[in-house]
Formats: structure tokens, C-alpha cells, sequence
């Protein structure tokens, strides 16, 4: 081999043809082996990156590792990689390749190259790929010894991240020794290193980064994150710890607050200090009685309403963690009384909601605190404005929801409070059971929720009703809900209402209402009749959705692409339609990728055509690849010519893996050439998914023509 060949071919001859993929096609390990010590570098270095492939046995890794030992003298002369880098290219592509394959002879070799000097300009990259190919092959120890001597000298952040990806048990002390020097700077990195070991011993050092009053809220949530995810139990978490973490339940940050509290509660005295402070969210408690605390208890820590609320949601993910089985068969309730007082109206509304949520989570696992809560949420916070929805949805989830007592309550004709039952019935505690009744699907609540329709009942009670017939699907109540949706002098929220009410029940009848809603003035009535004329797949239906996609509201769009994708082939016609770039471009990302999602579901000619539309400019790139890998999904036979184009767009010279592959299973005779030109004229020596991709097409093509 000569070292300097090829030096004068410049930068010009990376995008060309070498013959290195049909060597790889027609198996020919001697003519790659030949390339890889051959003159032309990108010939070389391509032949490095197909030796990589399993097809080539033992034989290609012998070929690796012997050019690796070829190239080891060449490290010391400085103009190896520094002023001409194609000359270090078939060196990175090797190691690139032993790495993939996994090879274990190659260790020795790979720690010679990292022992070595290598010139400024080839160090950074030679450096990273050996890095990458002994932590890919296994060889964790080797890799860890080489980067600890290197943190040593200069602790740079790509050192930083492949220690991260080598986390090798005996490189932790080491690791814990050397931690410091990334602080305060470099946070980040430090915590990805310290989490990837997920070791009990790296608690001390992420607990001081949370501590820390300067860490950023996202590297604080990220130490959070890692000392999550350490194995229990959590010895590290003793009470010198607890307090700490209780200030971070009301930092500014709520998702950090939320981390604090999941650690919080994975320790006894963390469960008992998170009791304390619900117990008094609002620090009422007597100064003397505070003065009983340890000099450590941040006295001017109040109030902490905003933890309660913190506590309240861990409390609602985790409840069995809270359960503390000194009372036997009571412990559920006597947890869910325990947040009885946090429905005071005295508090904020967010605590008493999360309250409610709280309760809901205890009464769940139990009979008897289930009956409990069920009481104190019809008699505090049902007939509360400010929590009836959060308790009519707790409510219908627990295990016996008090359907009776719902029913009464929505029953005001009865005497007394309740219908005689104890209960207050106002018109927030009846739009409450509405809300409930409906969740349940009750269906005995019908009669109560269409007189509760009524022009002279309150107008929320009225909404409420309006939703809960929707979800009973009570088809007897349509003529009501259609007088309401096409009465103009009703407030236009009810009768947003009664179309979505009438779009669930999905009754034909209701299908002019909808209509005549989806050509109103009102954006809130197109917006409920997009979302609800999905329900009917019908010419008419379809029409009006069409119309609906060009509304100018994009909230109102996005709902009617959605109804028509769950029209699904009726209304394919109309979802080609759609793909007309003429204002389509300007939609947001998230509707065209809908869109795609739309036409991927409906089969037929028509539907590959549009989204081949998608799948070209003016279209954005997210759309476009979205837009392809549906086409690489249908029928080959419909989607082979536009992958074609695709592929031999100039503008998206780029591999399209999804395309390449579909070609490649297609067995189209000009299949081969296609995918052997891609693998041959897209950028080479970078390790990205283009490159894989391409790689990937080959592999494929291979298995496909294989006898």
C-alpha cells in the first residue's frame, strides 16, 4: 500500500462511483480486500465500510485488522490526517466497520491505536471511533481504562459522553474521584455520566448537583431523573437528605417539585414528612409548636401549598406507597381521611382538585374508603364550583360510584336536600352529577338529564346535561339537542354542546343540524361540527368537511381532517383532494402529517398518487418523510414509480432509507442499480443514518436475489 496515493484526488472524488458495491453484491471478498489496500482512498475506505458486513465471515475481519496494523506506523507522521484527511479516511471507515461487526480480535489492535500518538488532526476522530467500536464490541474494561487516563488530562465533553456510553462497574470510583472537575461548567455532562452507572454510590453526587442553588431546572431534573432510577432500597436517602428535597416540592418548577416528590416518597421518613406538611398547608401551626423542630427545619419555609399540591399528585400515581398498615383493615381510610381537610374552602382551588384526585386514588383500593370518599366528595366537594368537575370525574371511577345519590341529586323536584337524602342540591352539585351520570354511561339519568335540558335550568347545569347525553348515546334525546344546536337565541356555548352531544350519538337525523352548524358564523360551532361529522359517512357529510379543511381557523382544520380520516375510504376522494398544494403548504406540520396518516389508511391508486404529492416540496421535511414512509408501505405496484421519482429528485439526494428498502423488496429489475448508485454517490465518512440506511438497502437487496 502507498501511503500518499490518492492524495491528489481532492475532495471532488467523494461522490462518485468505486465498484465497492457490486463487489459487496456479487460477493467478492478478494476484490474488496484487493480495494482495501488498493491507491484510491474512497475506493479504500468504502471497501472498509462493506468488510464490516457479516456476509464477509472471518475472513473480512482478519482483512480489518490487519490494515489497522498497516496503518500504525503512519500515526506519527503529522500530515496523516492533518492537511490531507482522505489519506486517514479508509483508517476511520475500518474501525468504523470492526465495530459493527462486533469483533473481538480487533481489541488489541483498537487499544494500540488509542496507546498511540496521532497527529492534532486525526486524534479527535480516530479517537472517537476506536472509543465507539470497543464499547460497541463489548470490551467495557479496555474502553473505560483508555478514557479515565484521558479525563485525567483534559476532561473534554465527547470524553464525557463515551465514558457515559462505557460505564463499566470498576470505572466508578475512578469516575467519582475525577466528577468534580466537570462542576460547576459542565453539569450536564457530569450527570449523564453519573446516571448512565445507576449505581446506589453516585446518590451523594447527584443529590449535591439538586442541591446546588445555580443548577439550571433541567440538569436538576435530569439528577432527579438518575436518582430515580436507582435500585432500591434507597439506604442514601437517610433524614439529613429529606429536607433538601422537601424545599424542591415548592420550587418554581413544577416538574422538578414532581421528581422531589417521587423520590420523596420512596422513603418512610419521606412519606412522613410529606403527611406533616399537608397536615398544615398554609403553616398555621403555633410558632411554639414549630420551635420543637430541629435547627435544620426551615421555619420560614411556608406556606407550601403549592407542594401539597405536589404531594397530592404523587399521592394520586403511587397511593399503596402512602398506605401505612398499622390500622389493618381501616389503613385505606385513615389515609383518605388524612386529606379531608384539604377540601377546605379556605384553600386554593388546585389543592382541593388535587385533593379530590388524591382521595379518589385511596377510595380505589378499597370498599369501605371508597364509601367514605364518596360522602365527602357529595357533601364538600361536589357542591363546590371550583372542584365539581375534578369530583363528578372521581366520582365515576370509583369502584362503586354512588349512582343512586347521583341520581337524587340531579332530581331537584324531590323534597329536602337531595331528595331526602342529606345531600345538597344546588345547581352545581346537579351539573356535578350530570357530569358523573354521564361519565357512567347511566342510563337511568336519561329522563333527569333531558328535563335538566330546560330553558329555565342554570346554564352550566344545562352544558352538562347536554355532554352527558352525548355519552349515554341517547338517541330519544336528539330532537331536544337539534332544537337547541339550530336555536339561534341559546347561548352559542350550549349549542356547541348539542352538536358535539348529537356527533357522538350519531344519529342520522341529527345529520342537517350538523350541517347547517358547520356553515355558521360561529368558530366554535364549525369547530364542534368538524369534529362531529366525522361520525357520519356520508356524501354530505364529506362535503361539508372538505369545506371545513379550508376554514381559517387552524384548530377547525385539523378537527375536519381528523373526521375524515375516520370516515376513512368513503371520504378518500375528498382527503386527495386535500393534498393540492395551493394553501395546503402553509398548514401546520402536525395536520399534513394527519393527513398522511389519513391516506396511508385508504387503499387504492388515487390515495399512493397524493401522497406522493406529499411527499415533494413545497411540503416540509418532517412531511415529506412521513409522506414516504407511507408510499414505502402500500402496494408495490402503486408506489414503485413515485419512489422512483423520489429518488431521483437532485433536490433530496439523501438515501430515503423507507424508499430504498421498498425498491429493494419490490425485485423491480432496476432495482439493483438504483440502490447500488445511492450506496455510491451519497456522502461517505460520517456515521449517521444515511449512511446505515444505504447499507441497509444492500443487505436486503442481497437477501432478495439470494438463490
Amino acid at each position: 500500500m502507498s501511503a500518499g496515493a490518492g492524495e491528489g484526488r481532492g475532495r471532488t472524488g467523494r461522490e462518485r462511483d468505486t465498484g465497492v458495491a457490486r463487489l459487496w453484491m456479487a460477493g467478492d471478498l478478494d476484490g474488496l480486500c484487493r480495494a482495501l489496500e488498493g491507491p484510491d482512498t474512497l475506493t479504500a475506505a468504502r471497501a472498509a465500510e462493506v468488510l464490516g458486513e457479516a456476509d464477509f465471515g472471518a475472513e473480512g475481519g482478519t482483512a480489518l485488522i490487519r490494515y489497522l496494523e498497516r496503518c500504525e506506523p503512519l500515526l506519527a507522521d503529522p500530515d496523516f490526517g492533518s492537511f490531507n484527511h482522505d489519506r486517514s479516511w479508509p483508517l476511520i471507515e475500518a474501525v468504523r466497520a470492526l465495530g459493527r461487526r462486533r469483533e473481538q480480535r480487533a481489541v488489541p489492535a483498537l487499544c494500540r491505536l488509542l496507546d498511540g500518538e496521532a497527529g492534532d488532526g486525526l486524534h479527535y476522530r480516530l479517537e472517537t471511533a476506536a472509543f465507539e467500536a470497543l464499547i460497541a464490541i463489548g470490551a467495557w474494561a479496555e474502553a473505560s481504562e483508555r478514557l479515565l487516563v484521558r479525563f485525567d488530562r483534559r476532561p473534554e465533553s465527547h470524553l464525557v459522553w463515551l465514558l457515559t456510553e462505557a460505564p463499566h462497574p470498576e470505572a466508578l470510583e475512578p469516575v467519582l474521584a475525577r466528577v468534580w472537575r466537570l462542576l460547576p461548567h459542565e453539569l450536564a455532562e457530569a450527570v449523564g455520566l453519573l446516571a448512565a452507572f445507576r449505581d446506589p454510590r453516585t446518590a451523594p453526587a447527584l443529590l449535591h448537583i439538586v442541591d446546588t442553588a445555580g443548577t439550571p431546572h433541567r440538569i436538576r431534573r435530569a439528577a432527579l431523573r438518575a436518582l430515580l432510577e436507582l435500585p432500591g432500597p434507597e439506604p442514601w436517602l437517610d433524614v439529613s437528605r429529606i429536607e433538601p428535597l422537601a424545599e424542591r416540592l415548592r420550587g418554581p418548577d413544577r416538574e422538578t417539585a414532581r421528581l422531589a416528590g417521587r423520590l420523596l416518597a420512596r422513603s418512610e421518613q419521606g412519606r412522613a414528612r410529606m403527611r406533616g406538611l399537608l397536615g398544615d398547608p398554609q403553616g398555621r401551626w403555633p410558632r411554639e409548636h414549630r420551635q420543637n423542630f430541629p435547627d435544620s427545619y426551615p421555619r420560614e419555609a411556608y406556606p407550601y401549598e403549592a407542594g401539597c399540591v405536589v404531594i397530592c399528585e404523587v399521592m394520586t400515581e403511587r397511593p399503596r406507597l402512602f398506605v401505612s398498615p398499622c390500622f389493618g383493615a381501616l389503613r385505606f381510610a385513615k389515609e383518605a381521611e388524612g386529606l379531608l381537610p384539604l377540601l377546605d374552602p379556605a384553600l386554593p382551588a388546585e389543592l382541593r382538585r388535587a385533593a379530590v384526585r388524591a382521595l379518589g386514588a385511596f377510595g380505589a383500593l378499597d370498599p369501605r374508603a371508597g364509601r367514605m370518599v364518596a360522602a365527602a366528595l357529595l357533601e364538600r366537594a361536589l357542591p363546590d364550583r371550583r372542584t365539581v368537575e375534578t369530583a363528578a370525574a372521581t366520582l365515576a371511577r370509583l369502584p362503586e360510584p354512588p349512582a343512586g345519590e347521583l341520581l337524587r341529586l340531579l332530581d331537584a323536584s324531590d323534597e329536602g336536600p337531595g331528595g331526602g337524602r342529606g345531600y345538597e342540591s344546588t345547581p352545581v352539585s346537579r351539573r356535578g352529577a350530570a357530569i358523573a351520570l354521564g361519565l357512567l354511561r347511566h342510563e337511568d339519568a336519561a329522563p333527569g338529564l333531558l328535563a335538566a335540558l330546560a330553558a329555565d335550568e342554570p346554564p352550566a347545569l344545562r352544558r352538562a346535561a347536554a355532554d352527558a347525553l352525548g355519552r349515554l348515546g341517547h338517541r330519544p334525546a336528539v330532537p331536544a339537542l337539534v332544537a337547541l344546536a339550530g336555536d339561534g337565541e341559546e347561548a352559542t356555548a350550549l349549542r356547541a354542546r348539542a352538536v358535539t352531544a348529537l356527533g357522538r350519538i350519531g344519529a342520522h337525523e341529527a345529520l342537517p343540524a350538523l350541517l347547517d352548524a358547520a356553515r355558521s358564523d360561529s368558530e366554535s360551532l364549525r369547530l364542534r361540527a368538524a369534529g362531529s361529522l366525522g361520525s357520519f359517512p356520508t356524501a354530505q357529510a364529506v362535503a361539508a368537511l372538505t369545506d371545513l379543511a379550508s376554514d381559517t381557523e387552524p384548530e377547525t382544520v385539523r378537527a375536519a381532517v381528523d373526521s375524515l380520516a375516520r370516515i376513512g375510504p368513503p371520504a378518500a376522494a375528498a382527503l386527495c383532494a386535500l393534498t393540492d398544494p395551493a394553501g395546503r403548504d402553509h398548514w401546520p406540520s402536525d395536520t399534513l402529517r394527519a393527513l398522511v396518516t389519513a391516506l396511508a389508511a385508504c387503499p387504492g391508486p388515487e390515495c399512493t398518487t397524493a401522497l406522493a404529492r406529499l411527499a415533494h416540496p413545497p411540503y416540509s421535511q418532517s412531511v415529506q418523510g412521513a409522506a414516504e414512509r407511507a408510499l414505502a408501505g402500500r402496494p408495490a405496484a402503486e408506489a414503485l414509480p413515485h419512489l422512483l421519482r423520489r429518488l431521483a429528485d437532485p433536490m433530496t439526494r439523501h438515501p430515503h432509507g423507507p424508499a430504498l428498502l421498498a425498491l429493494a423488496r419490490s425485485g423491480a429489475p432496476e432495482a439493483e442499480a438504483i440502490v447500488v448508485e445511492h450506496f455510491e454517490h451519497q456522502r461517505s465518512f460520517v456515521a449517521d443514518r444515511y449512511r446505515d440506511e444505504a447499507r441497509e438497502a444492500l443487505r436486503l437487496l442481497r437477501r432478495v436475489g439470494a438463490p
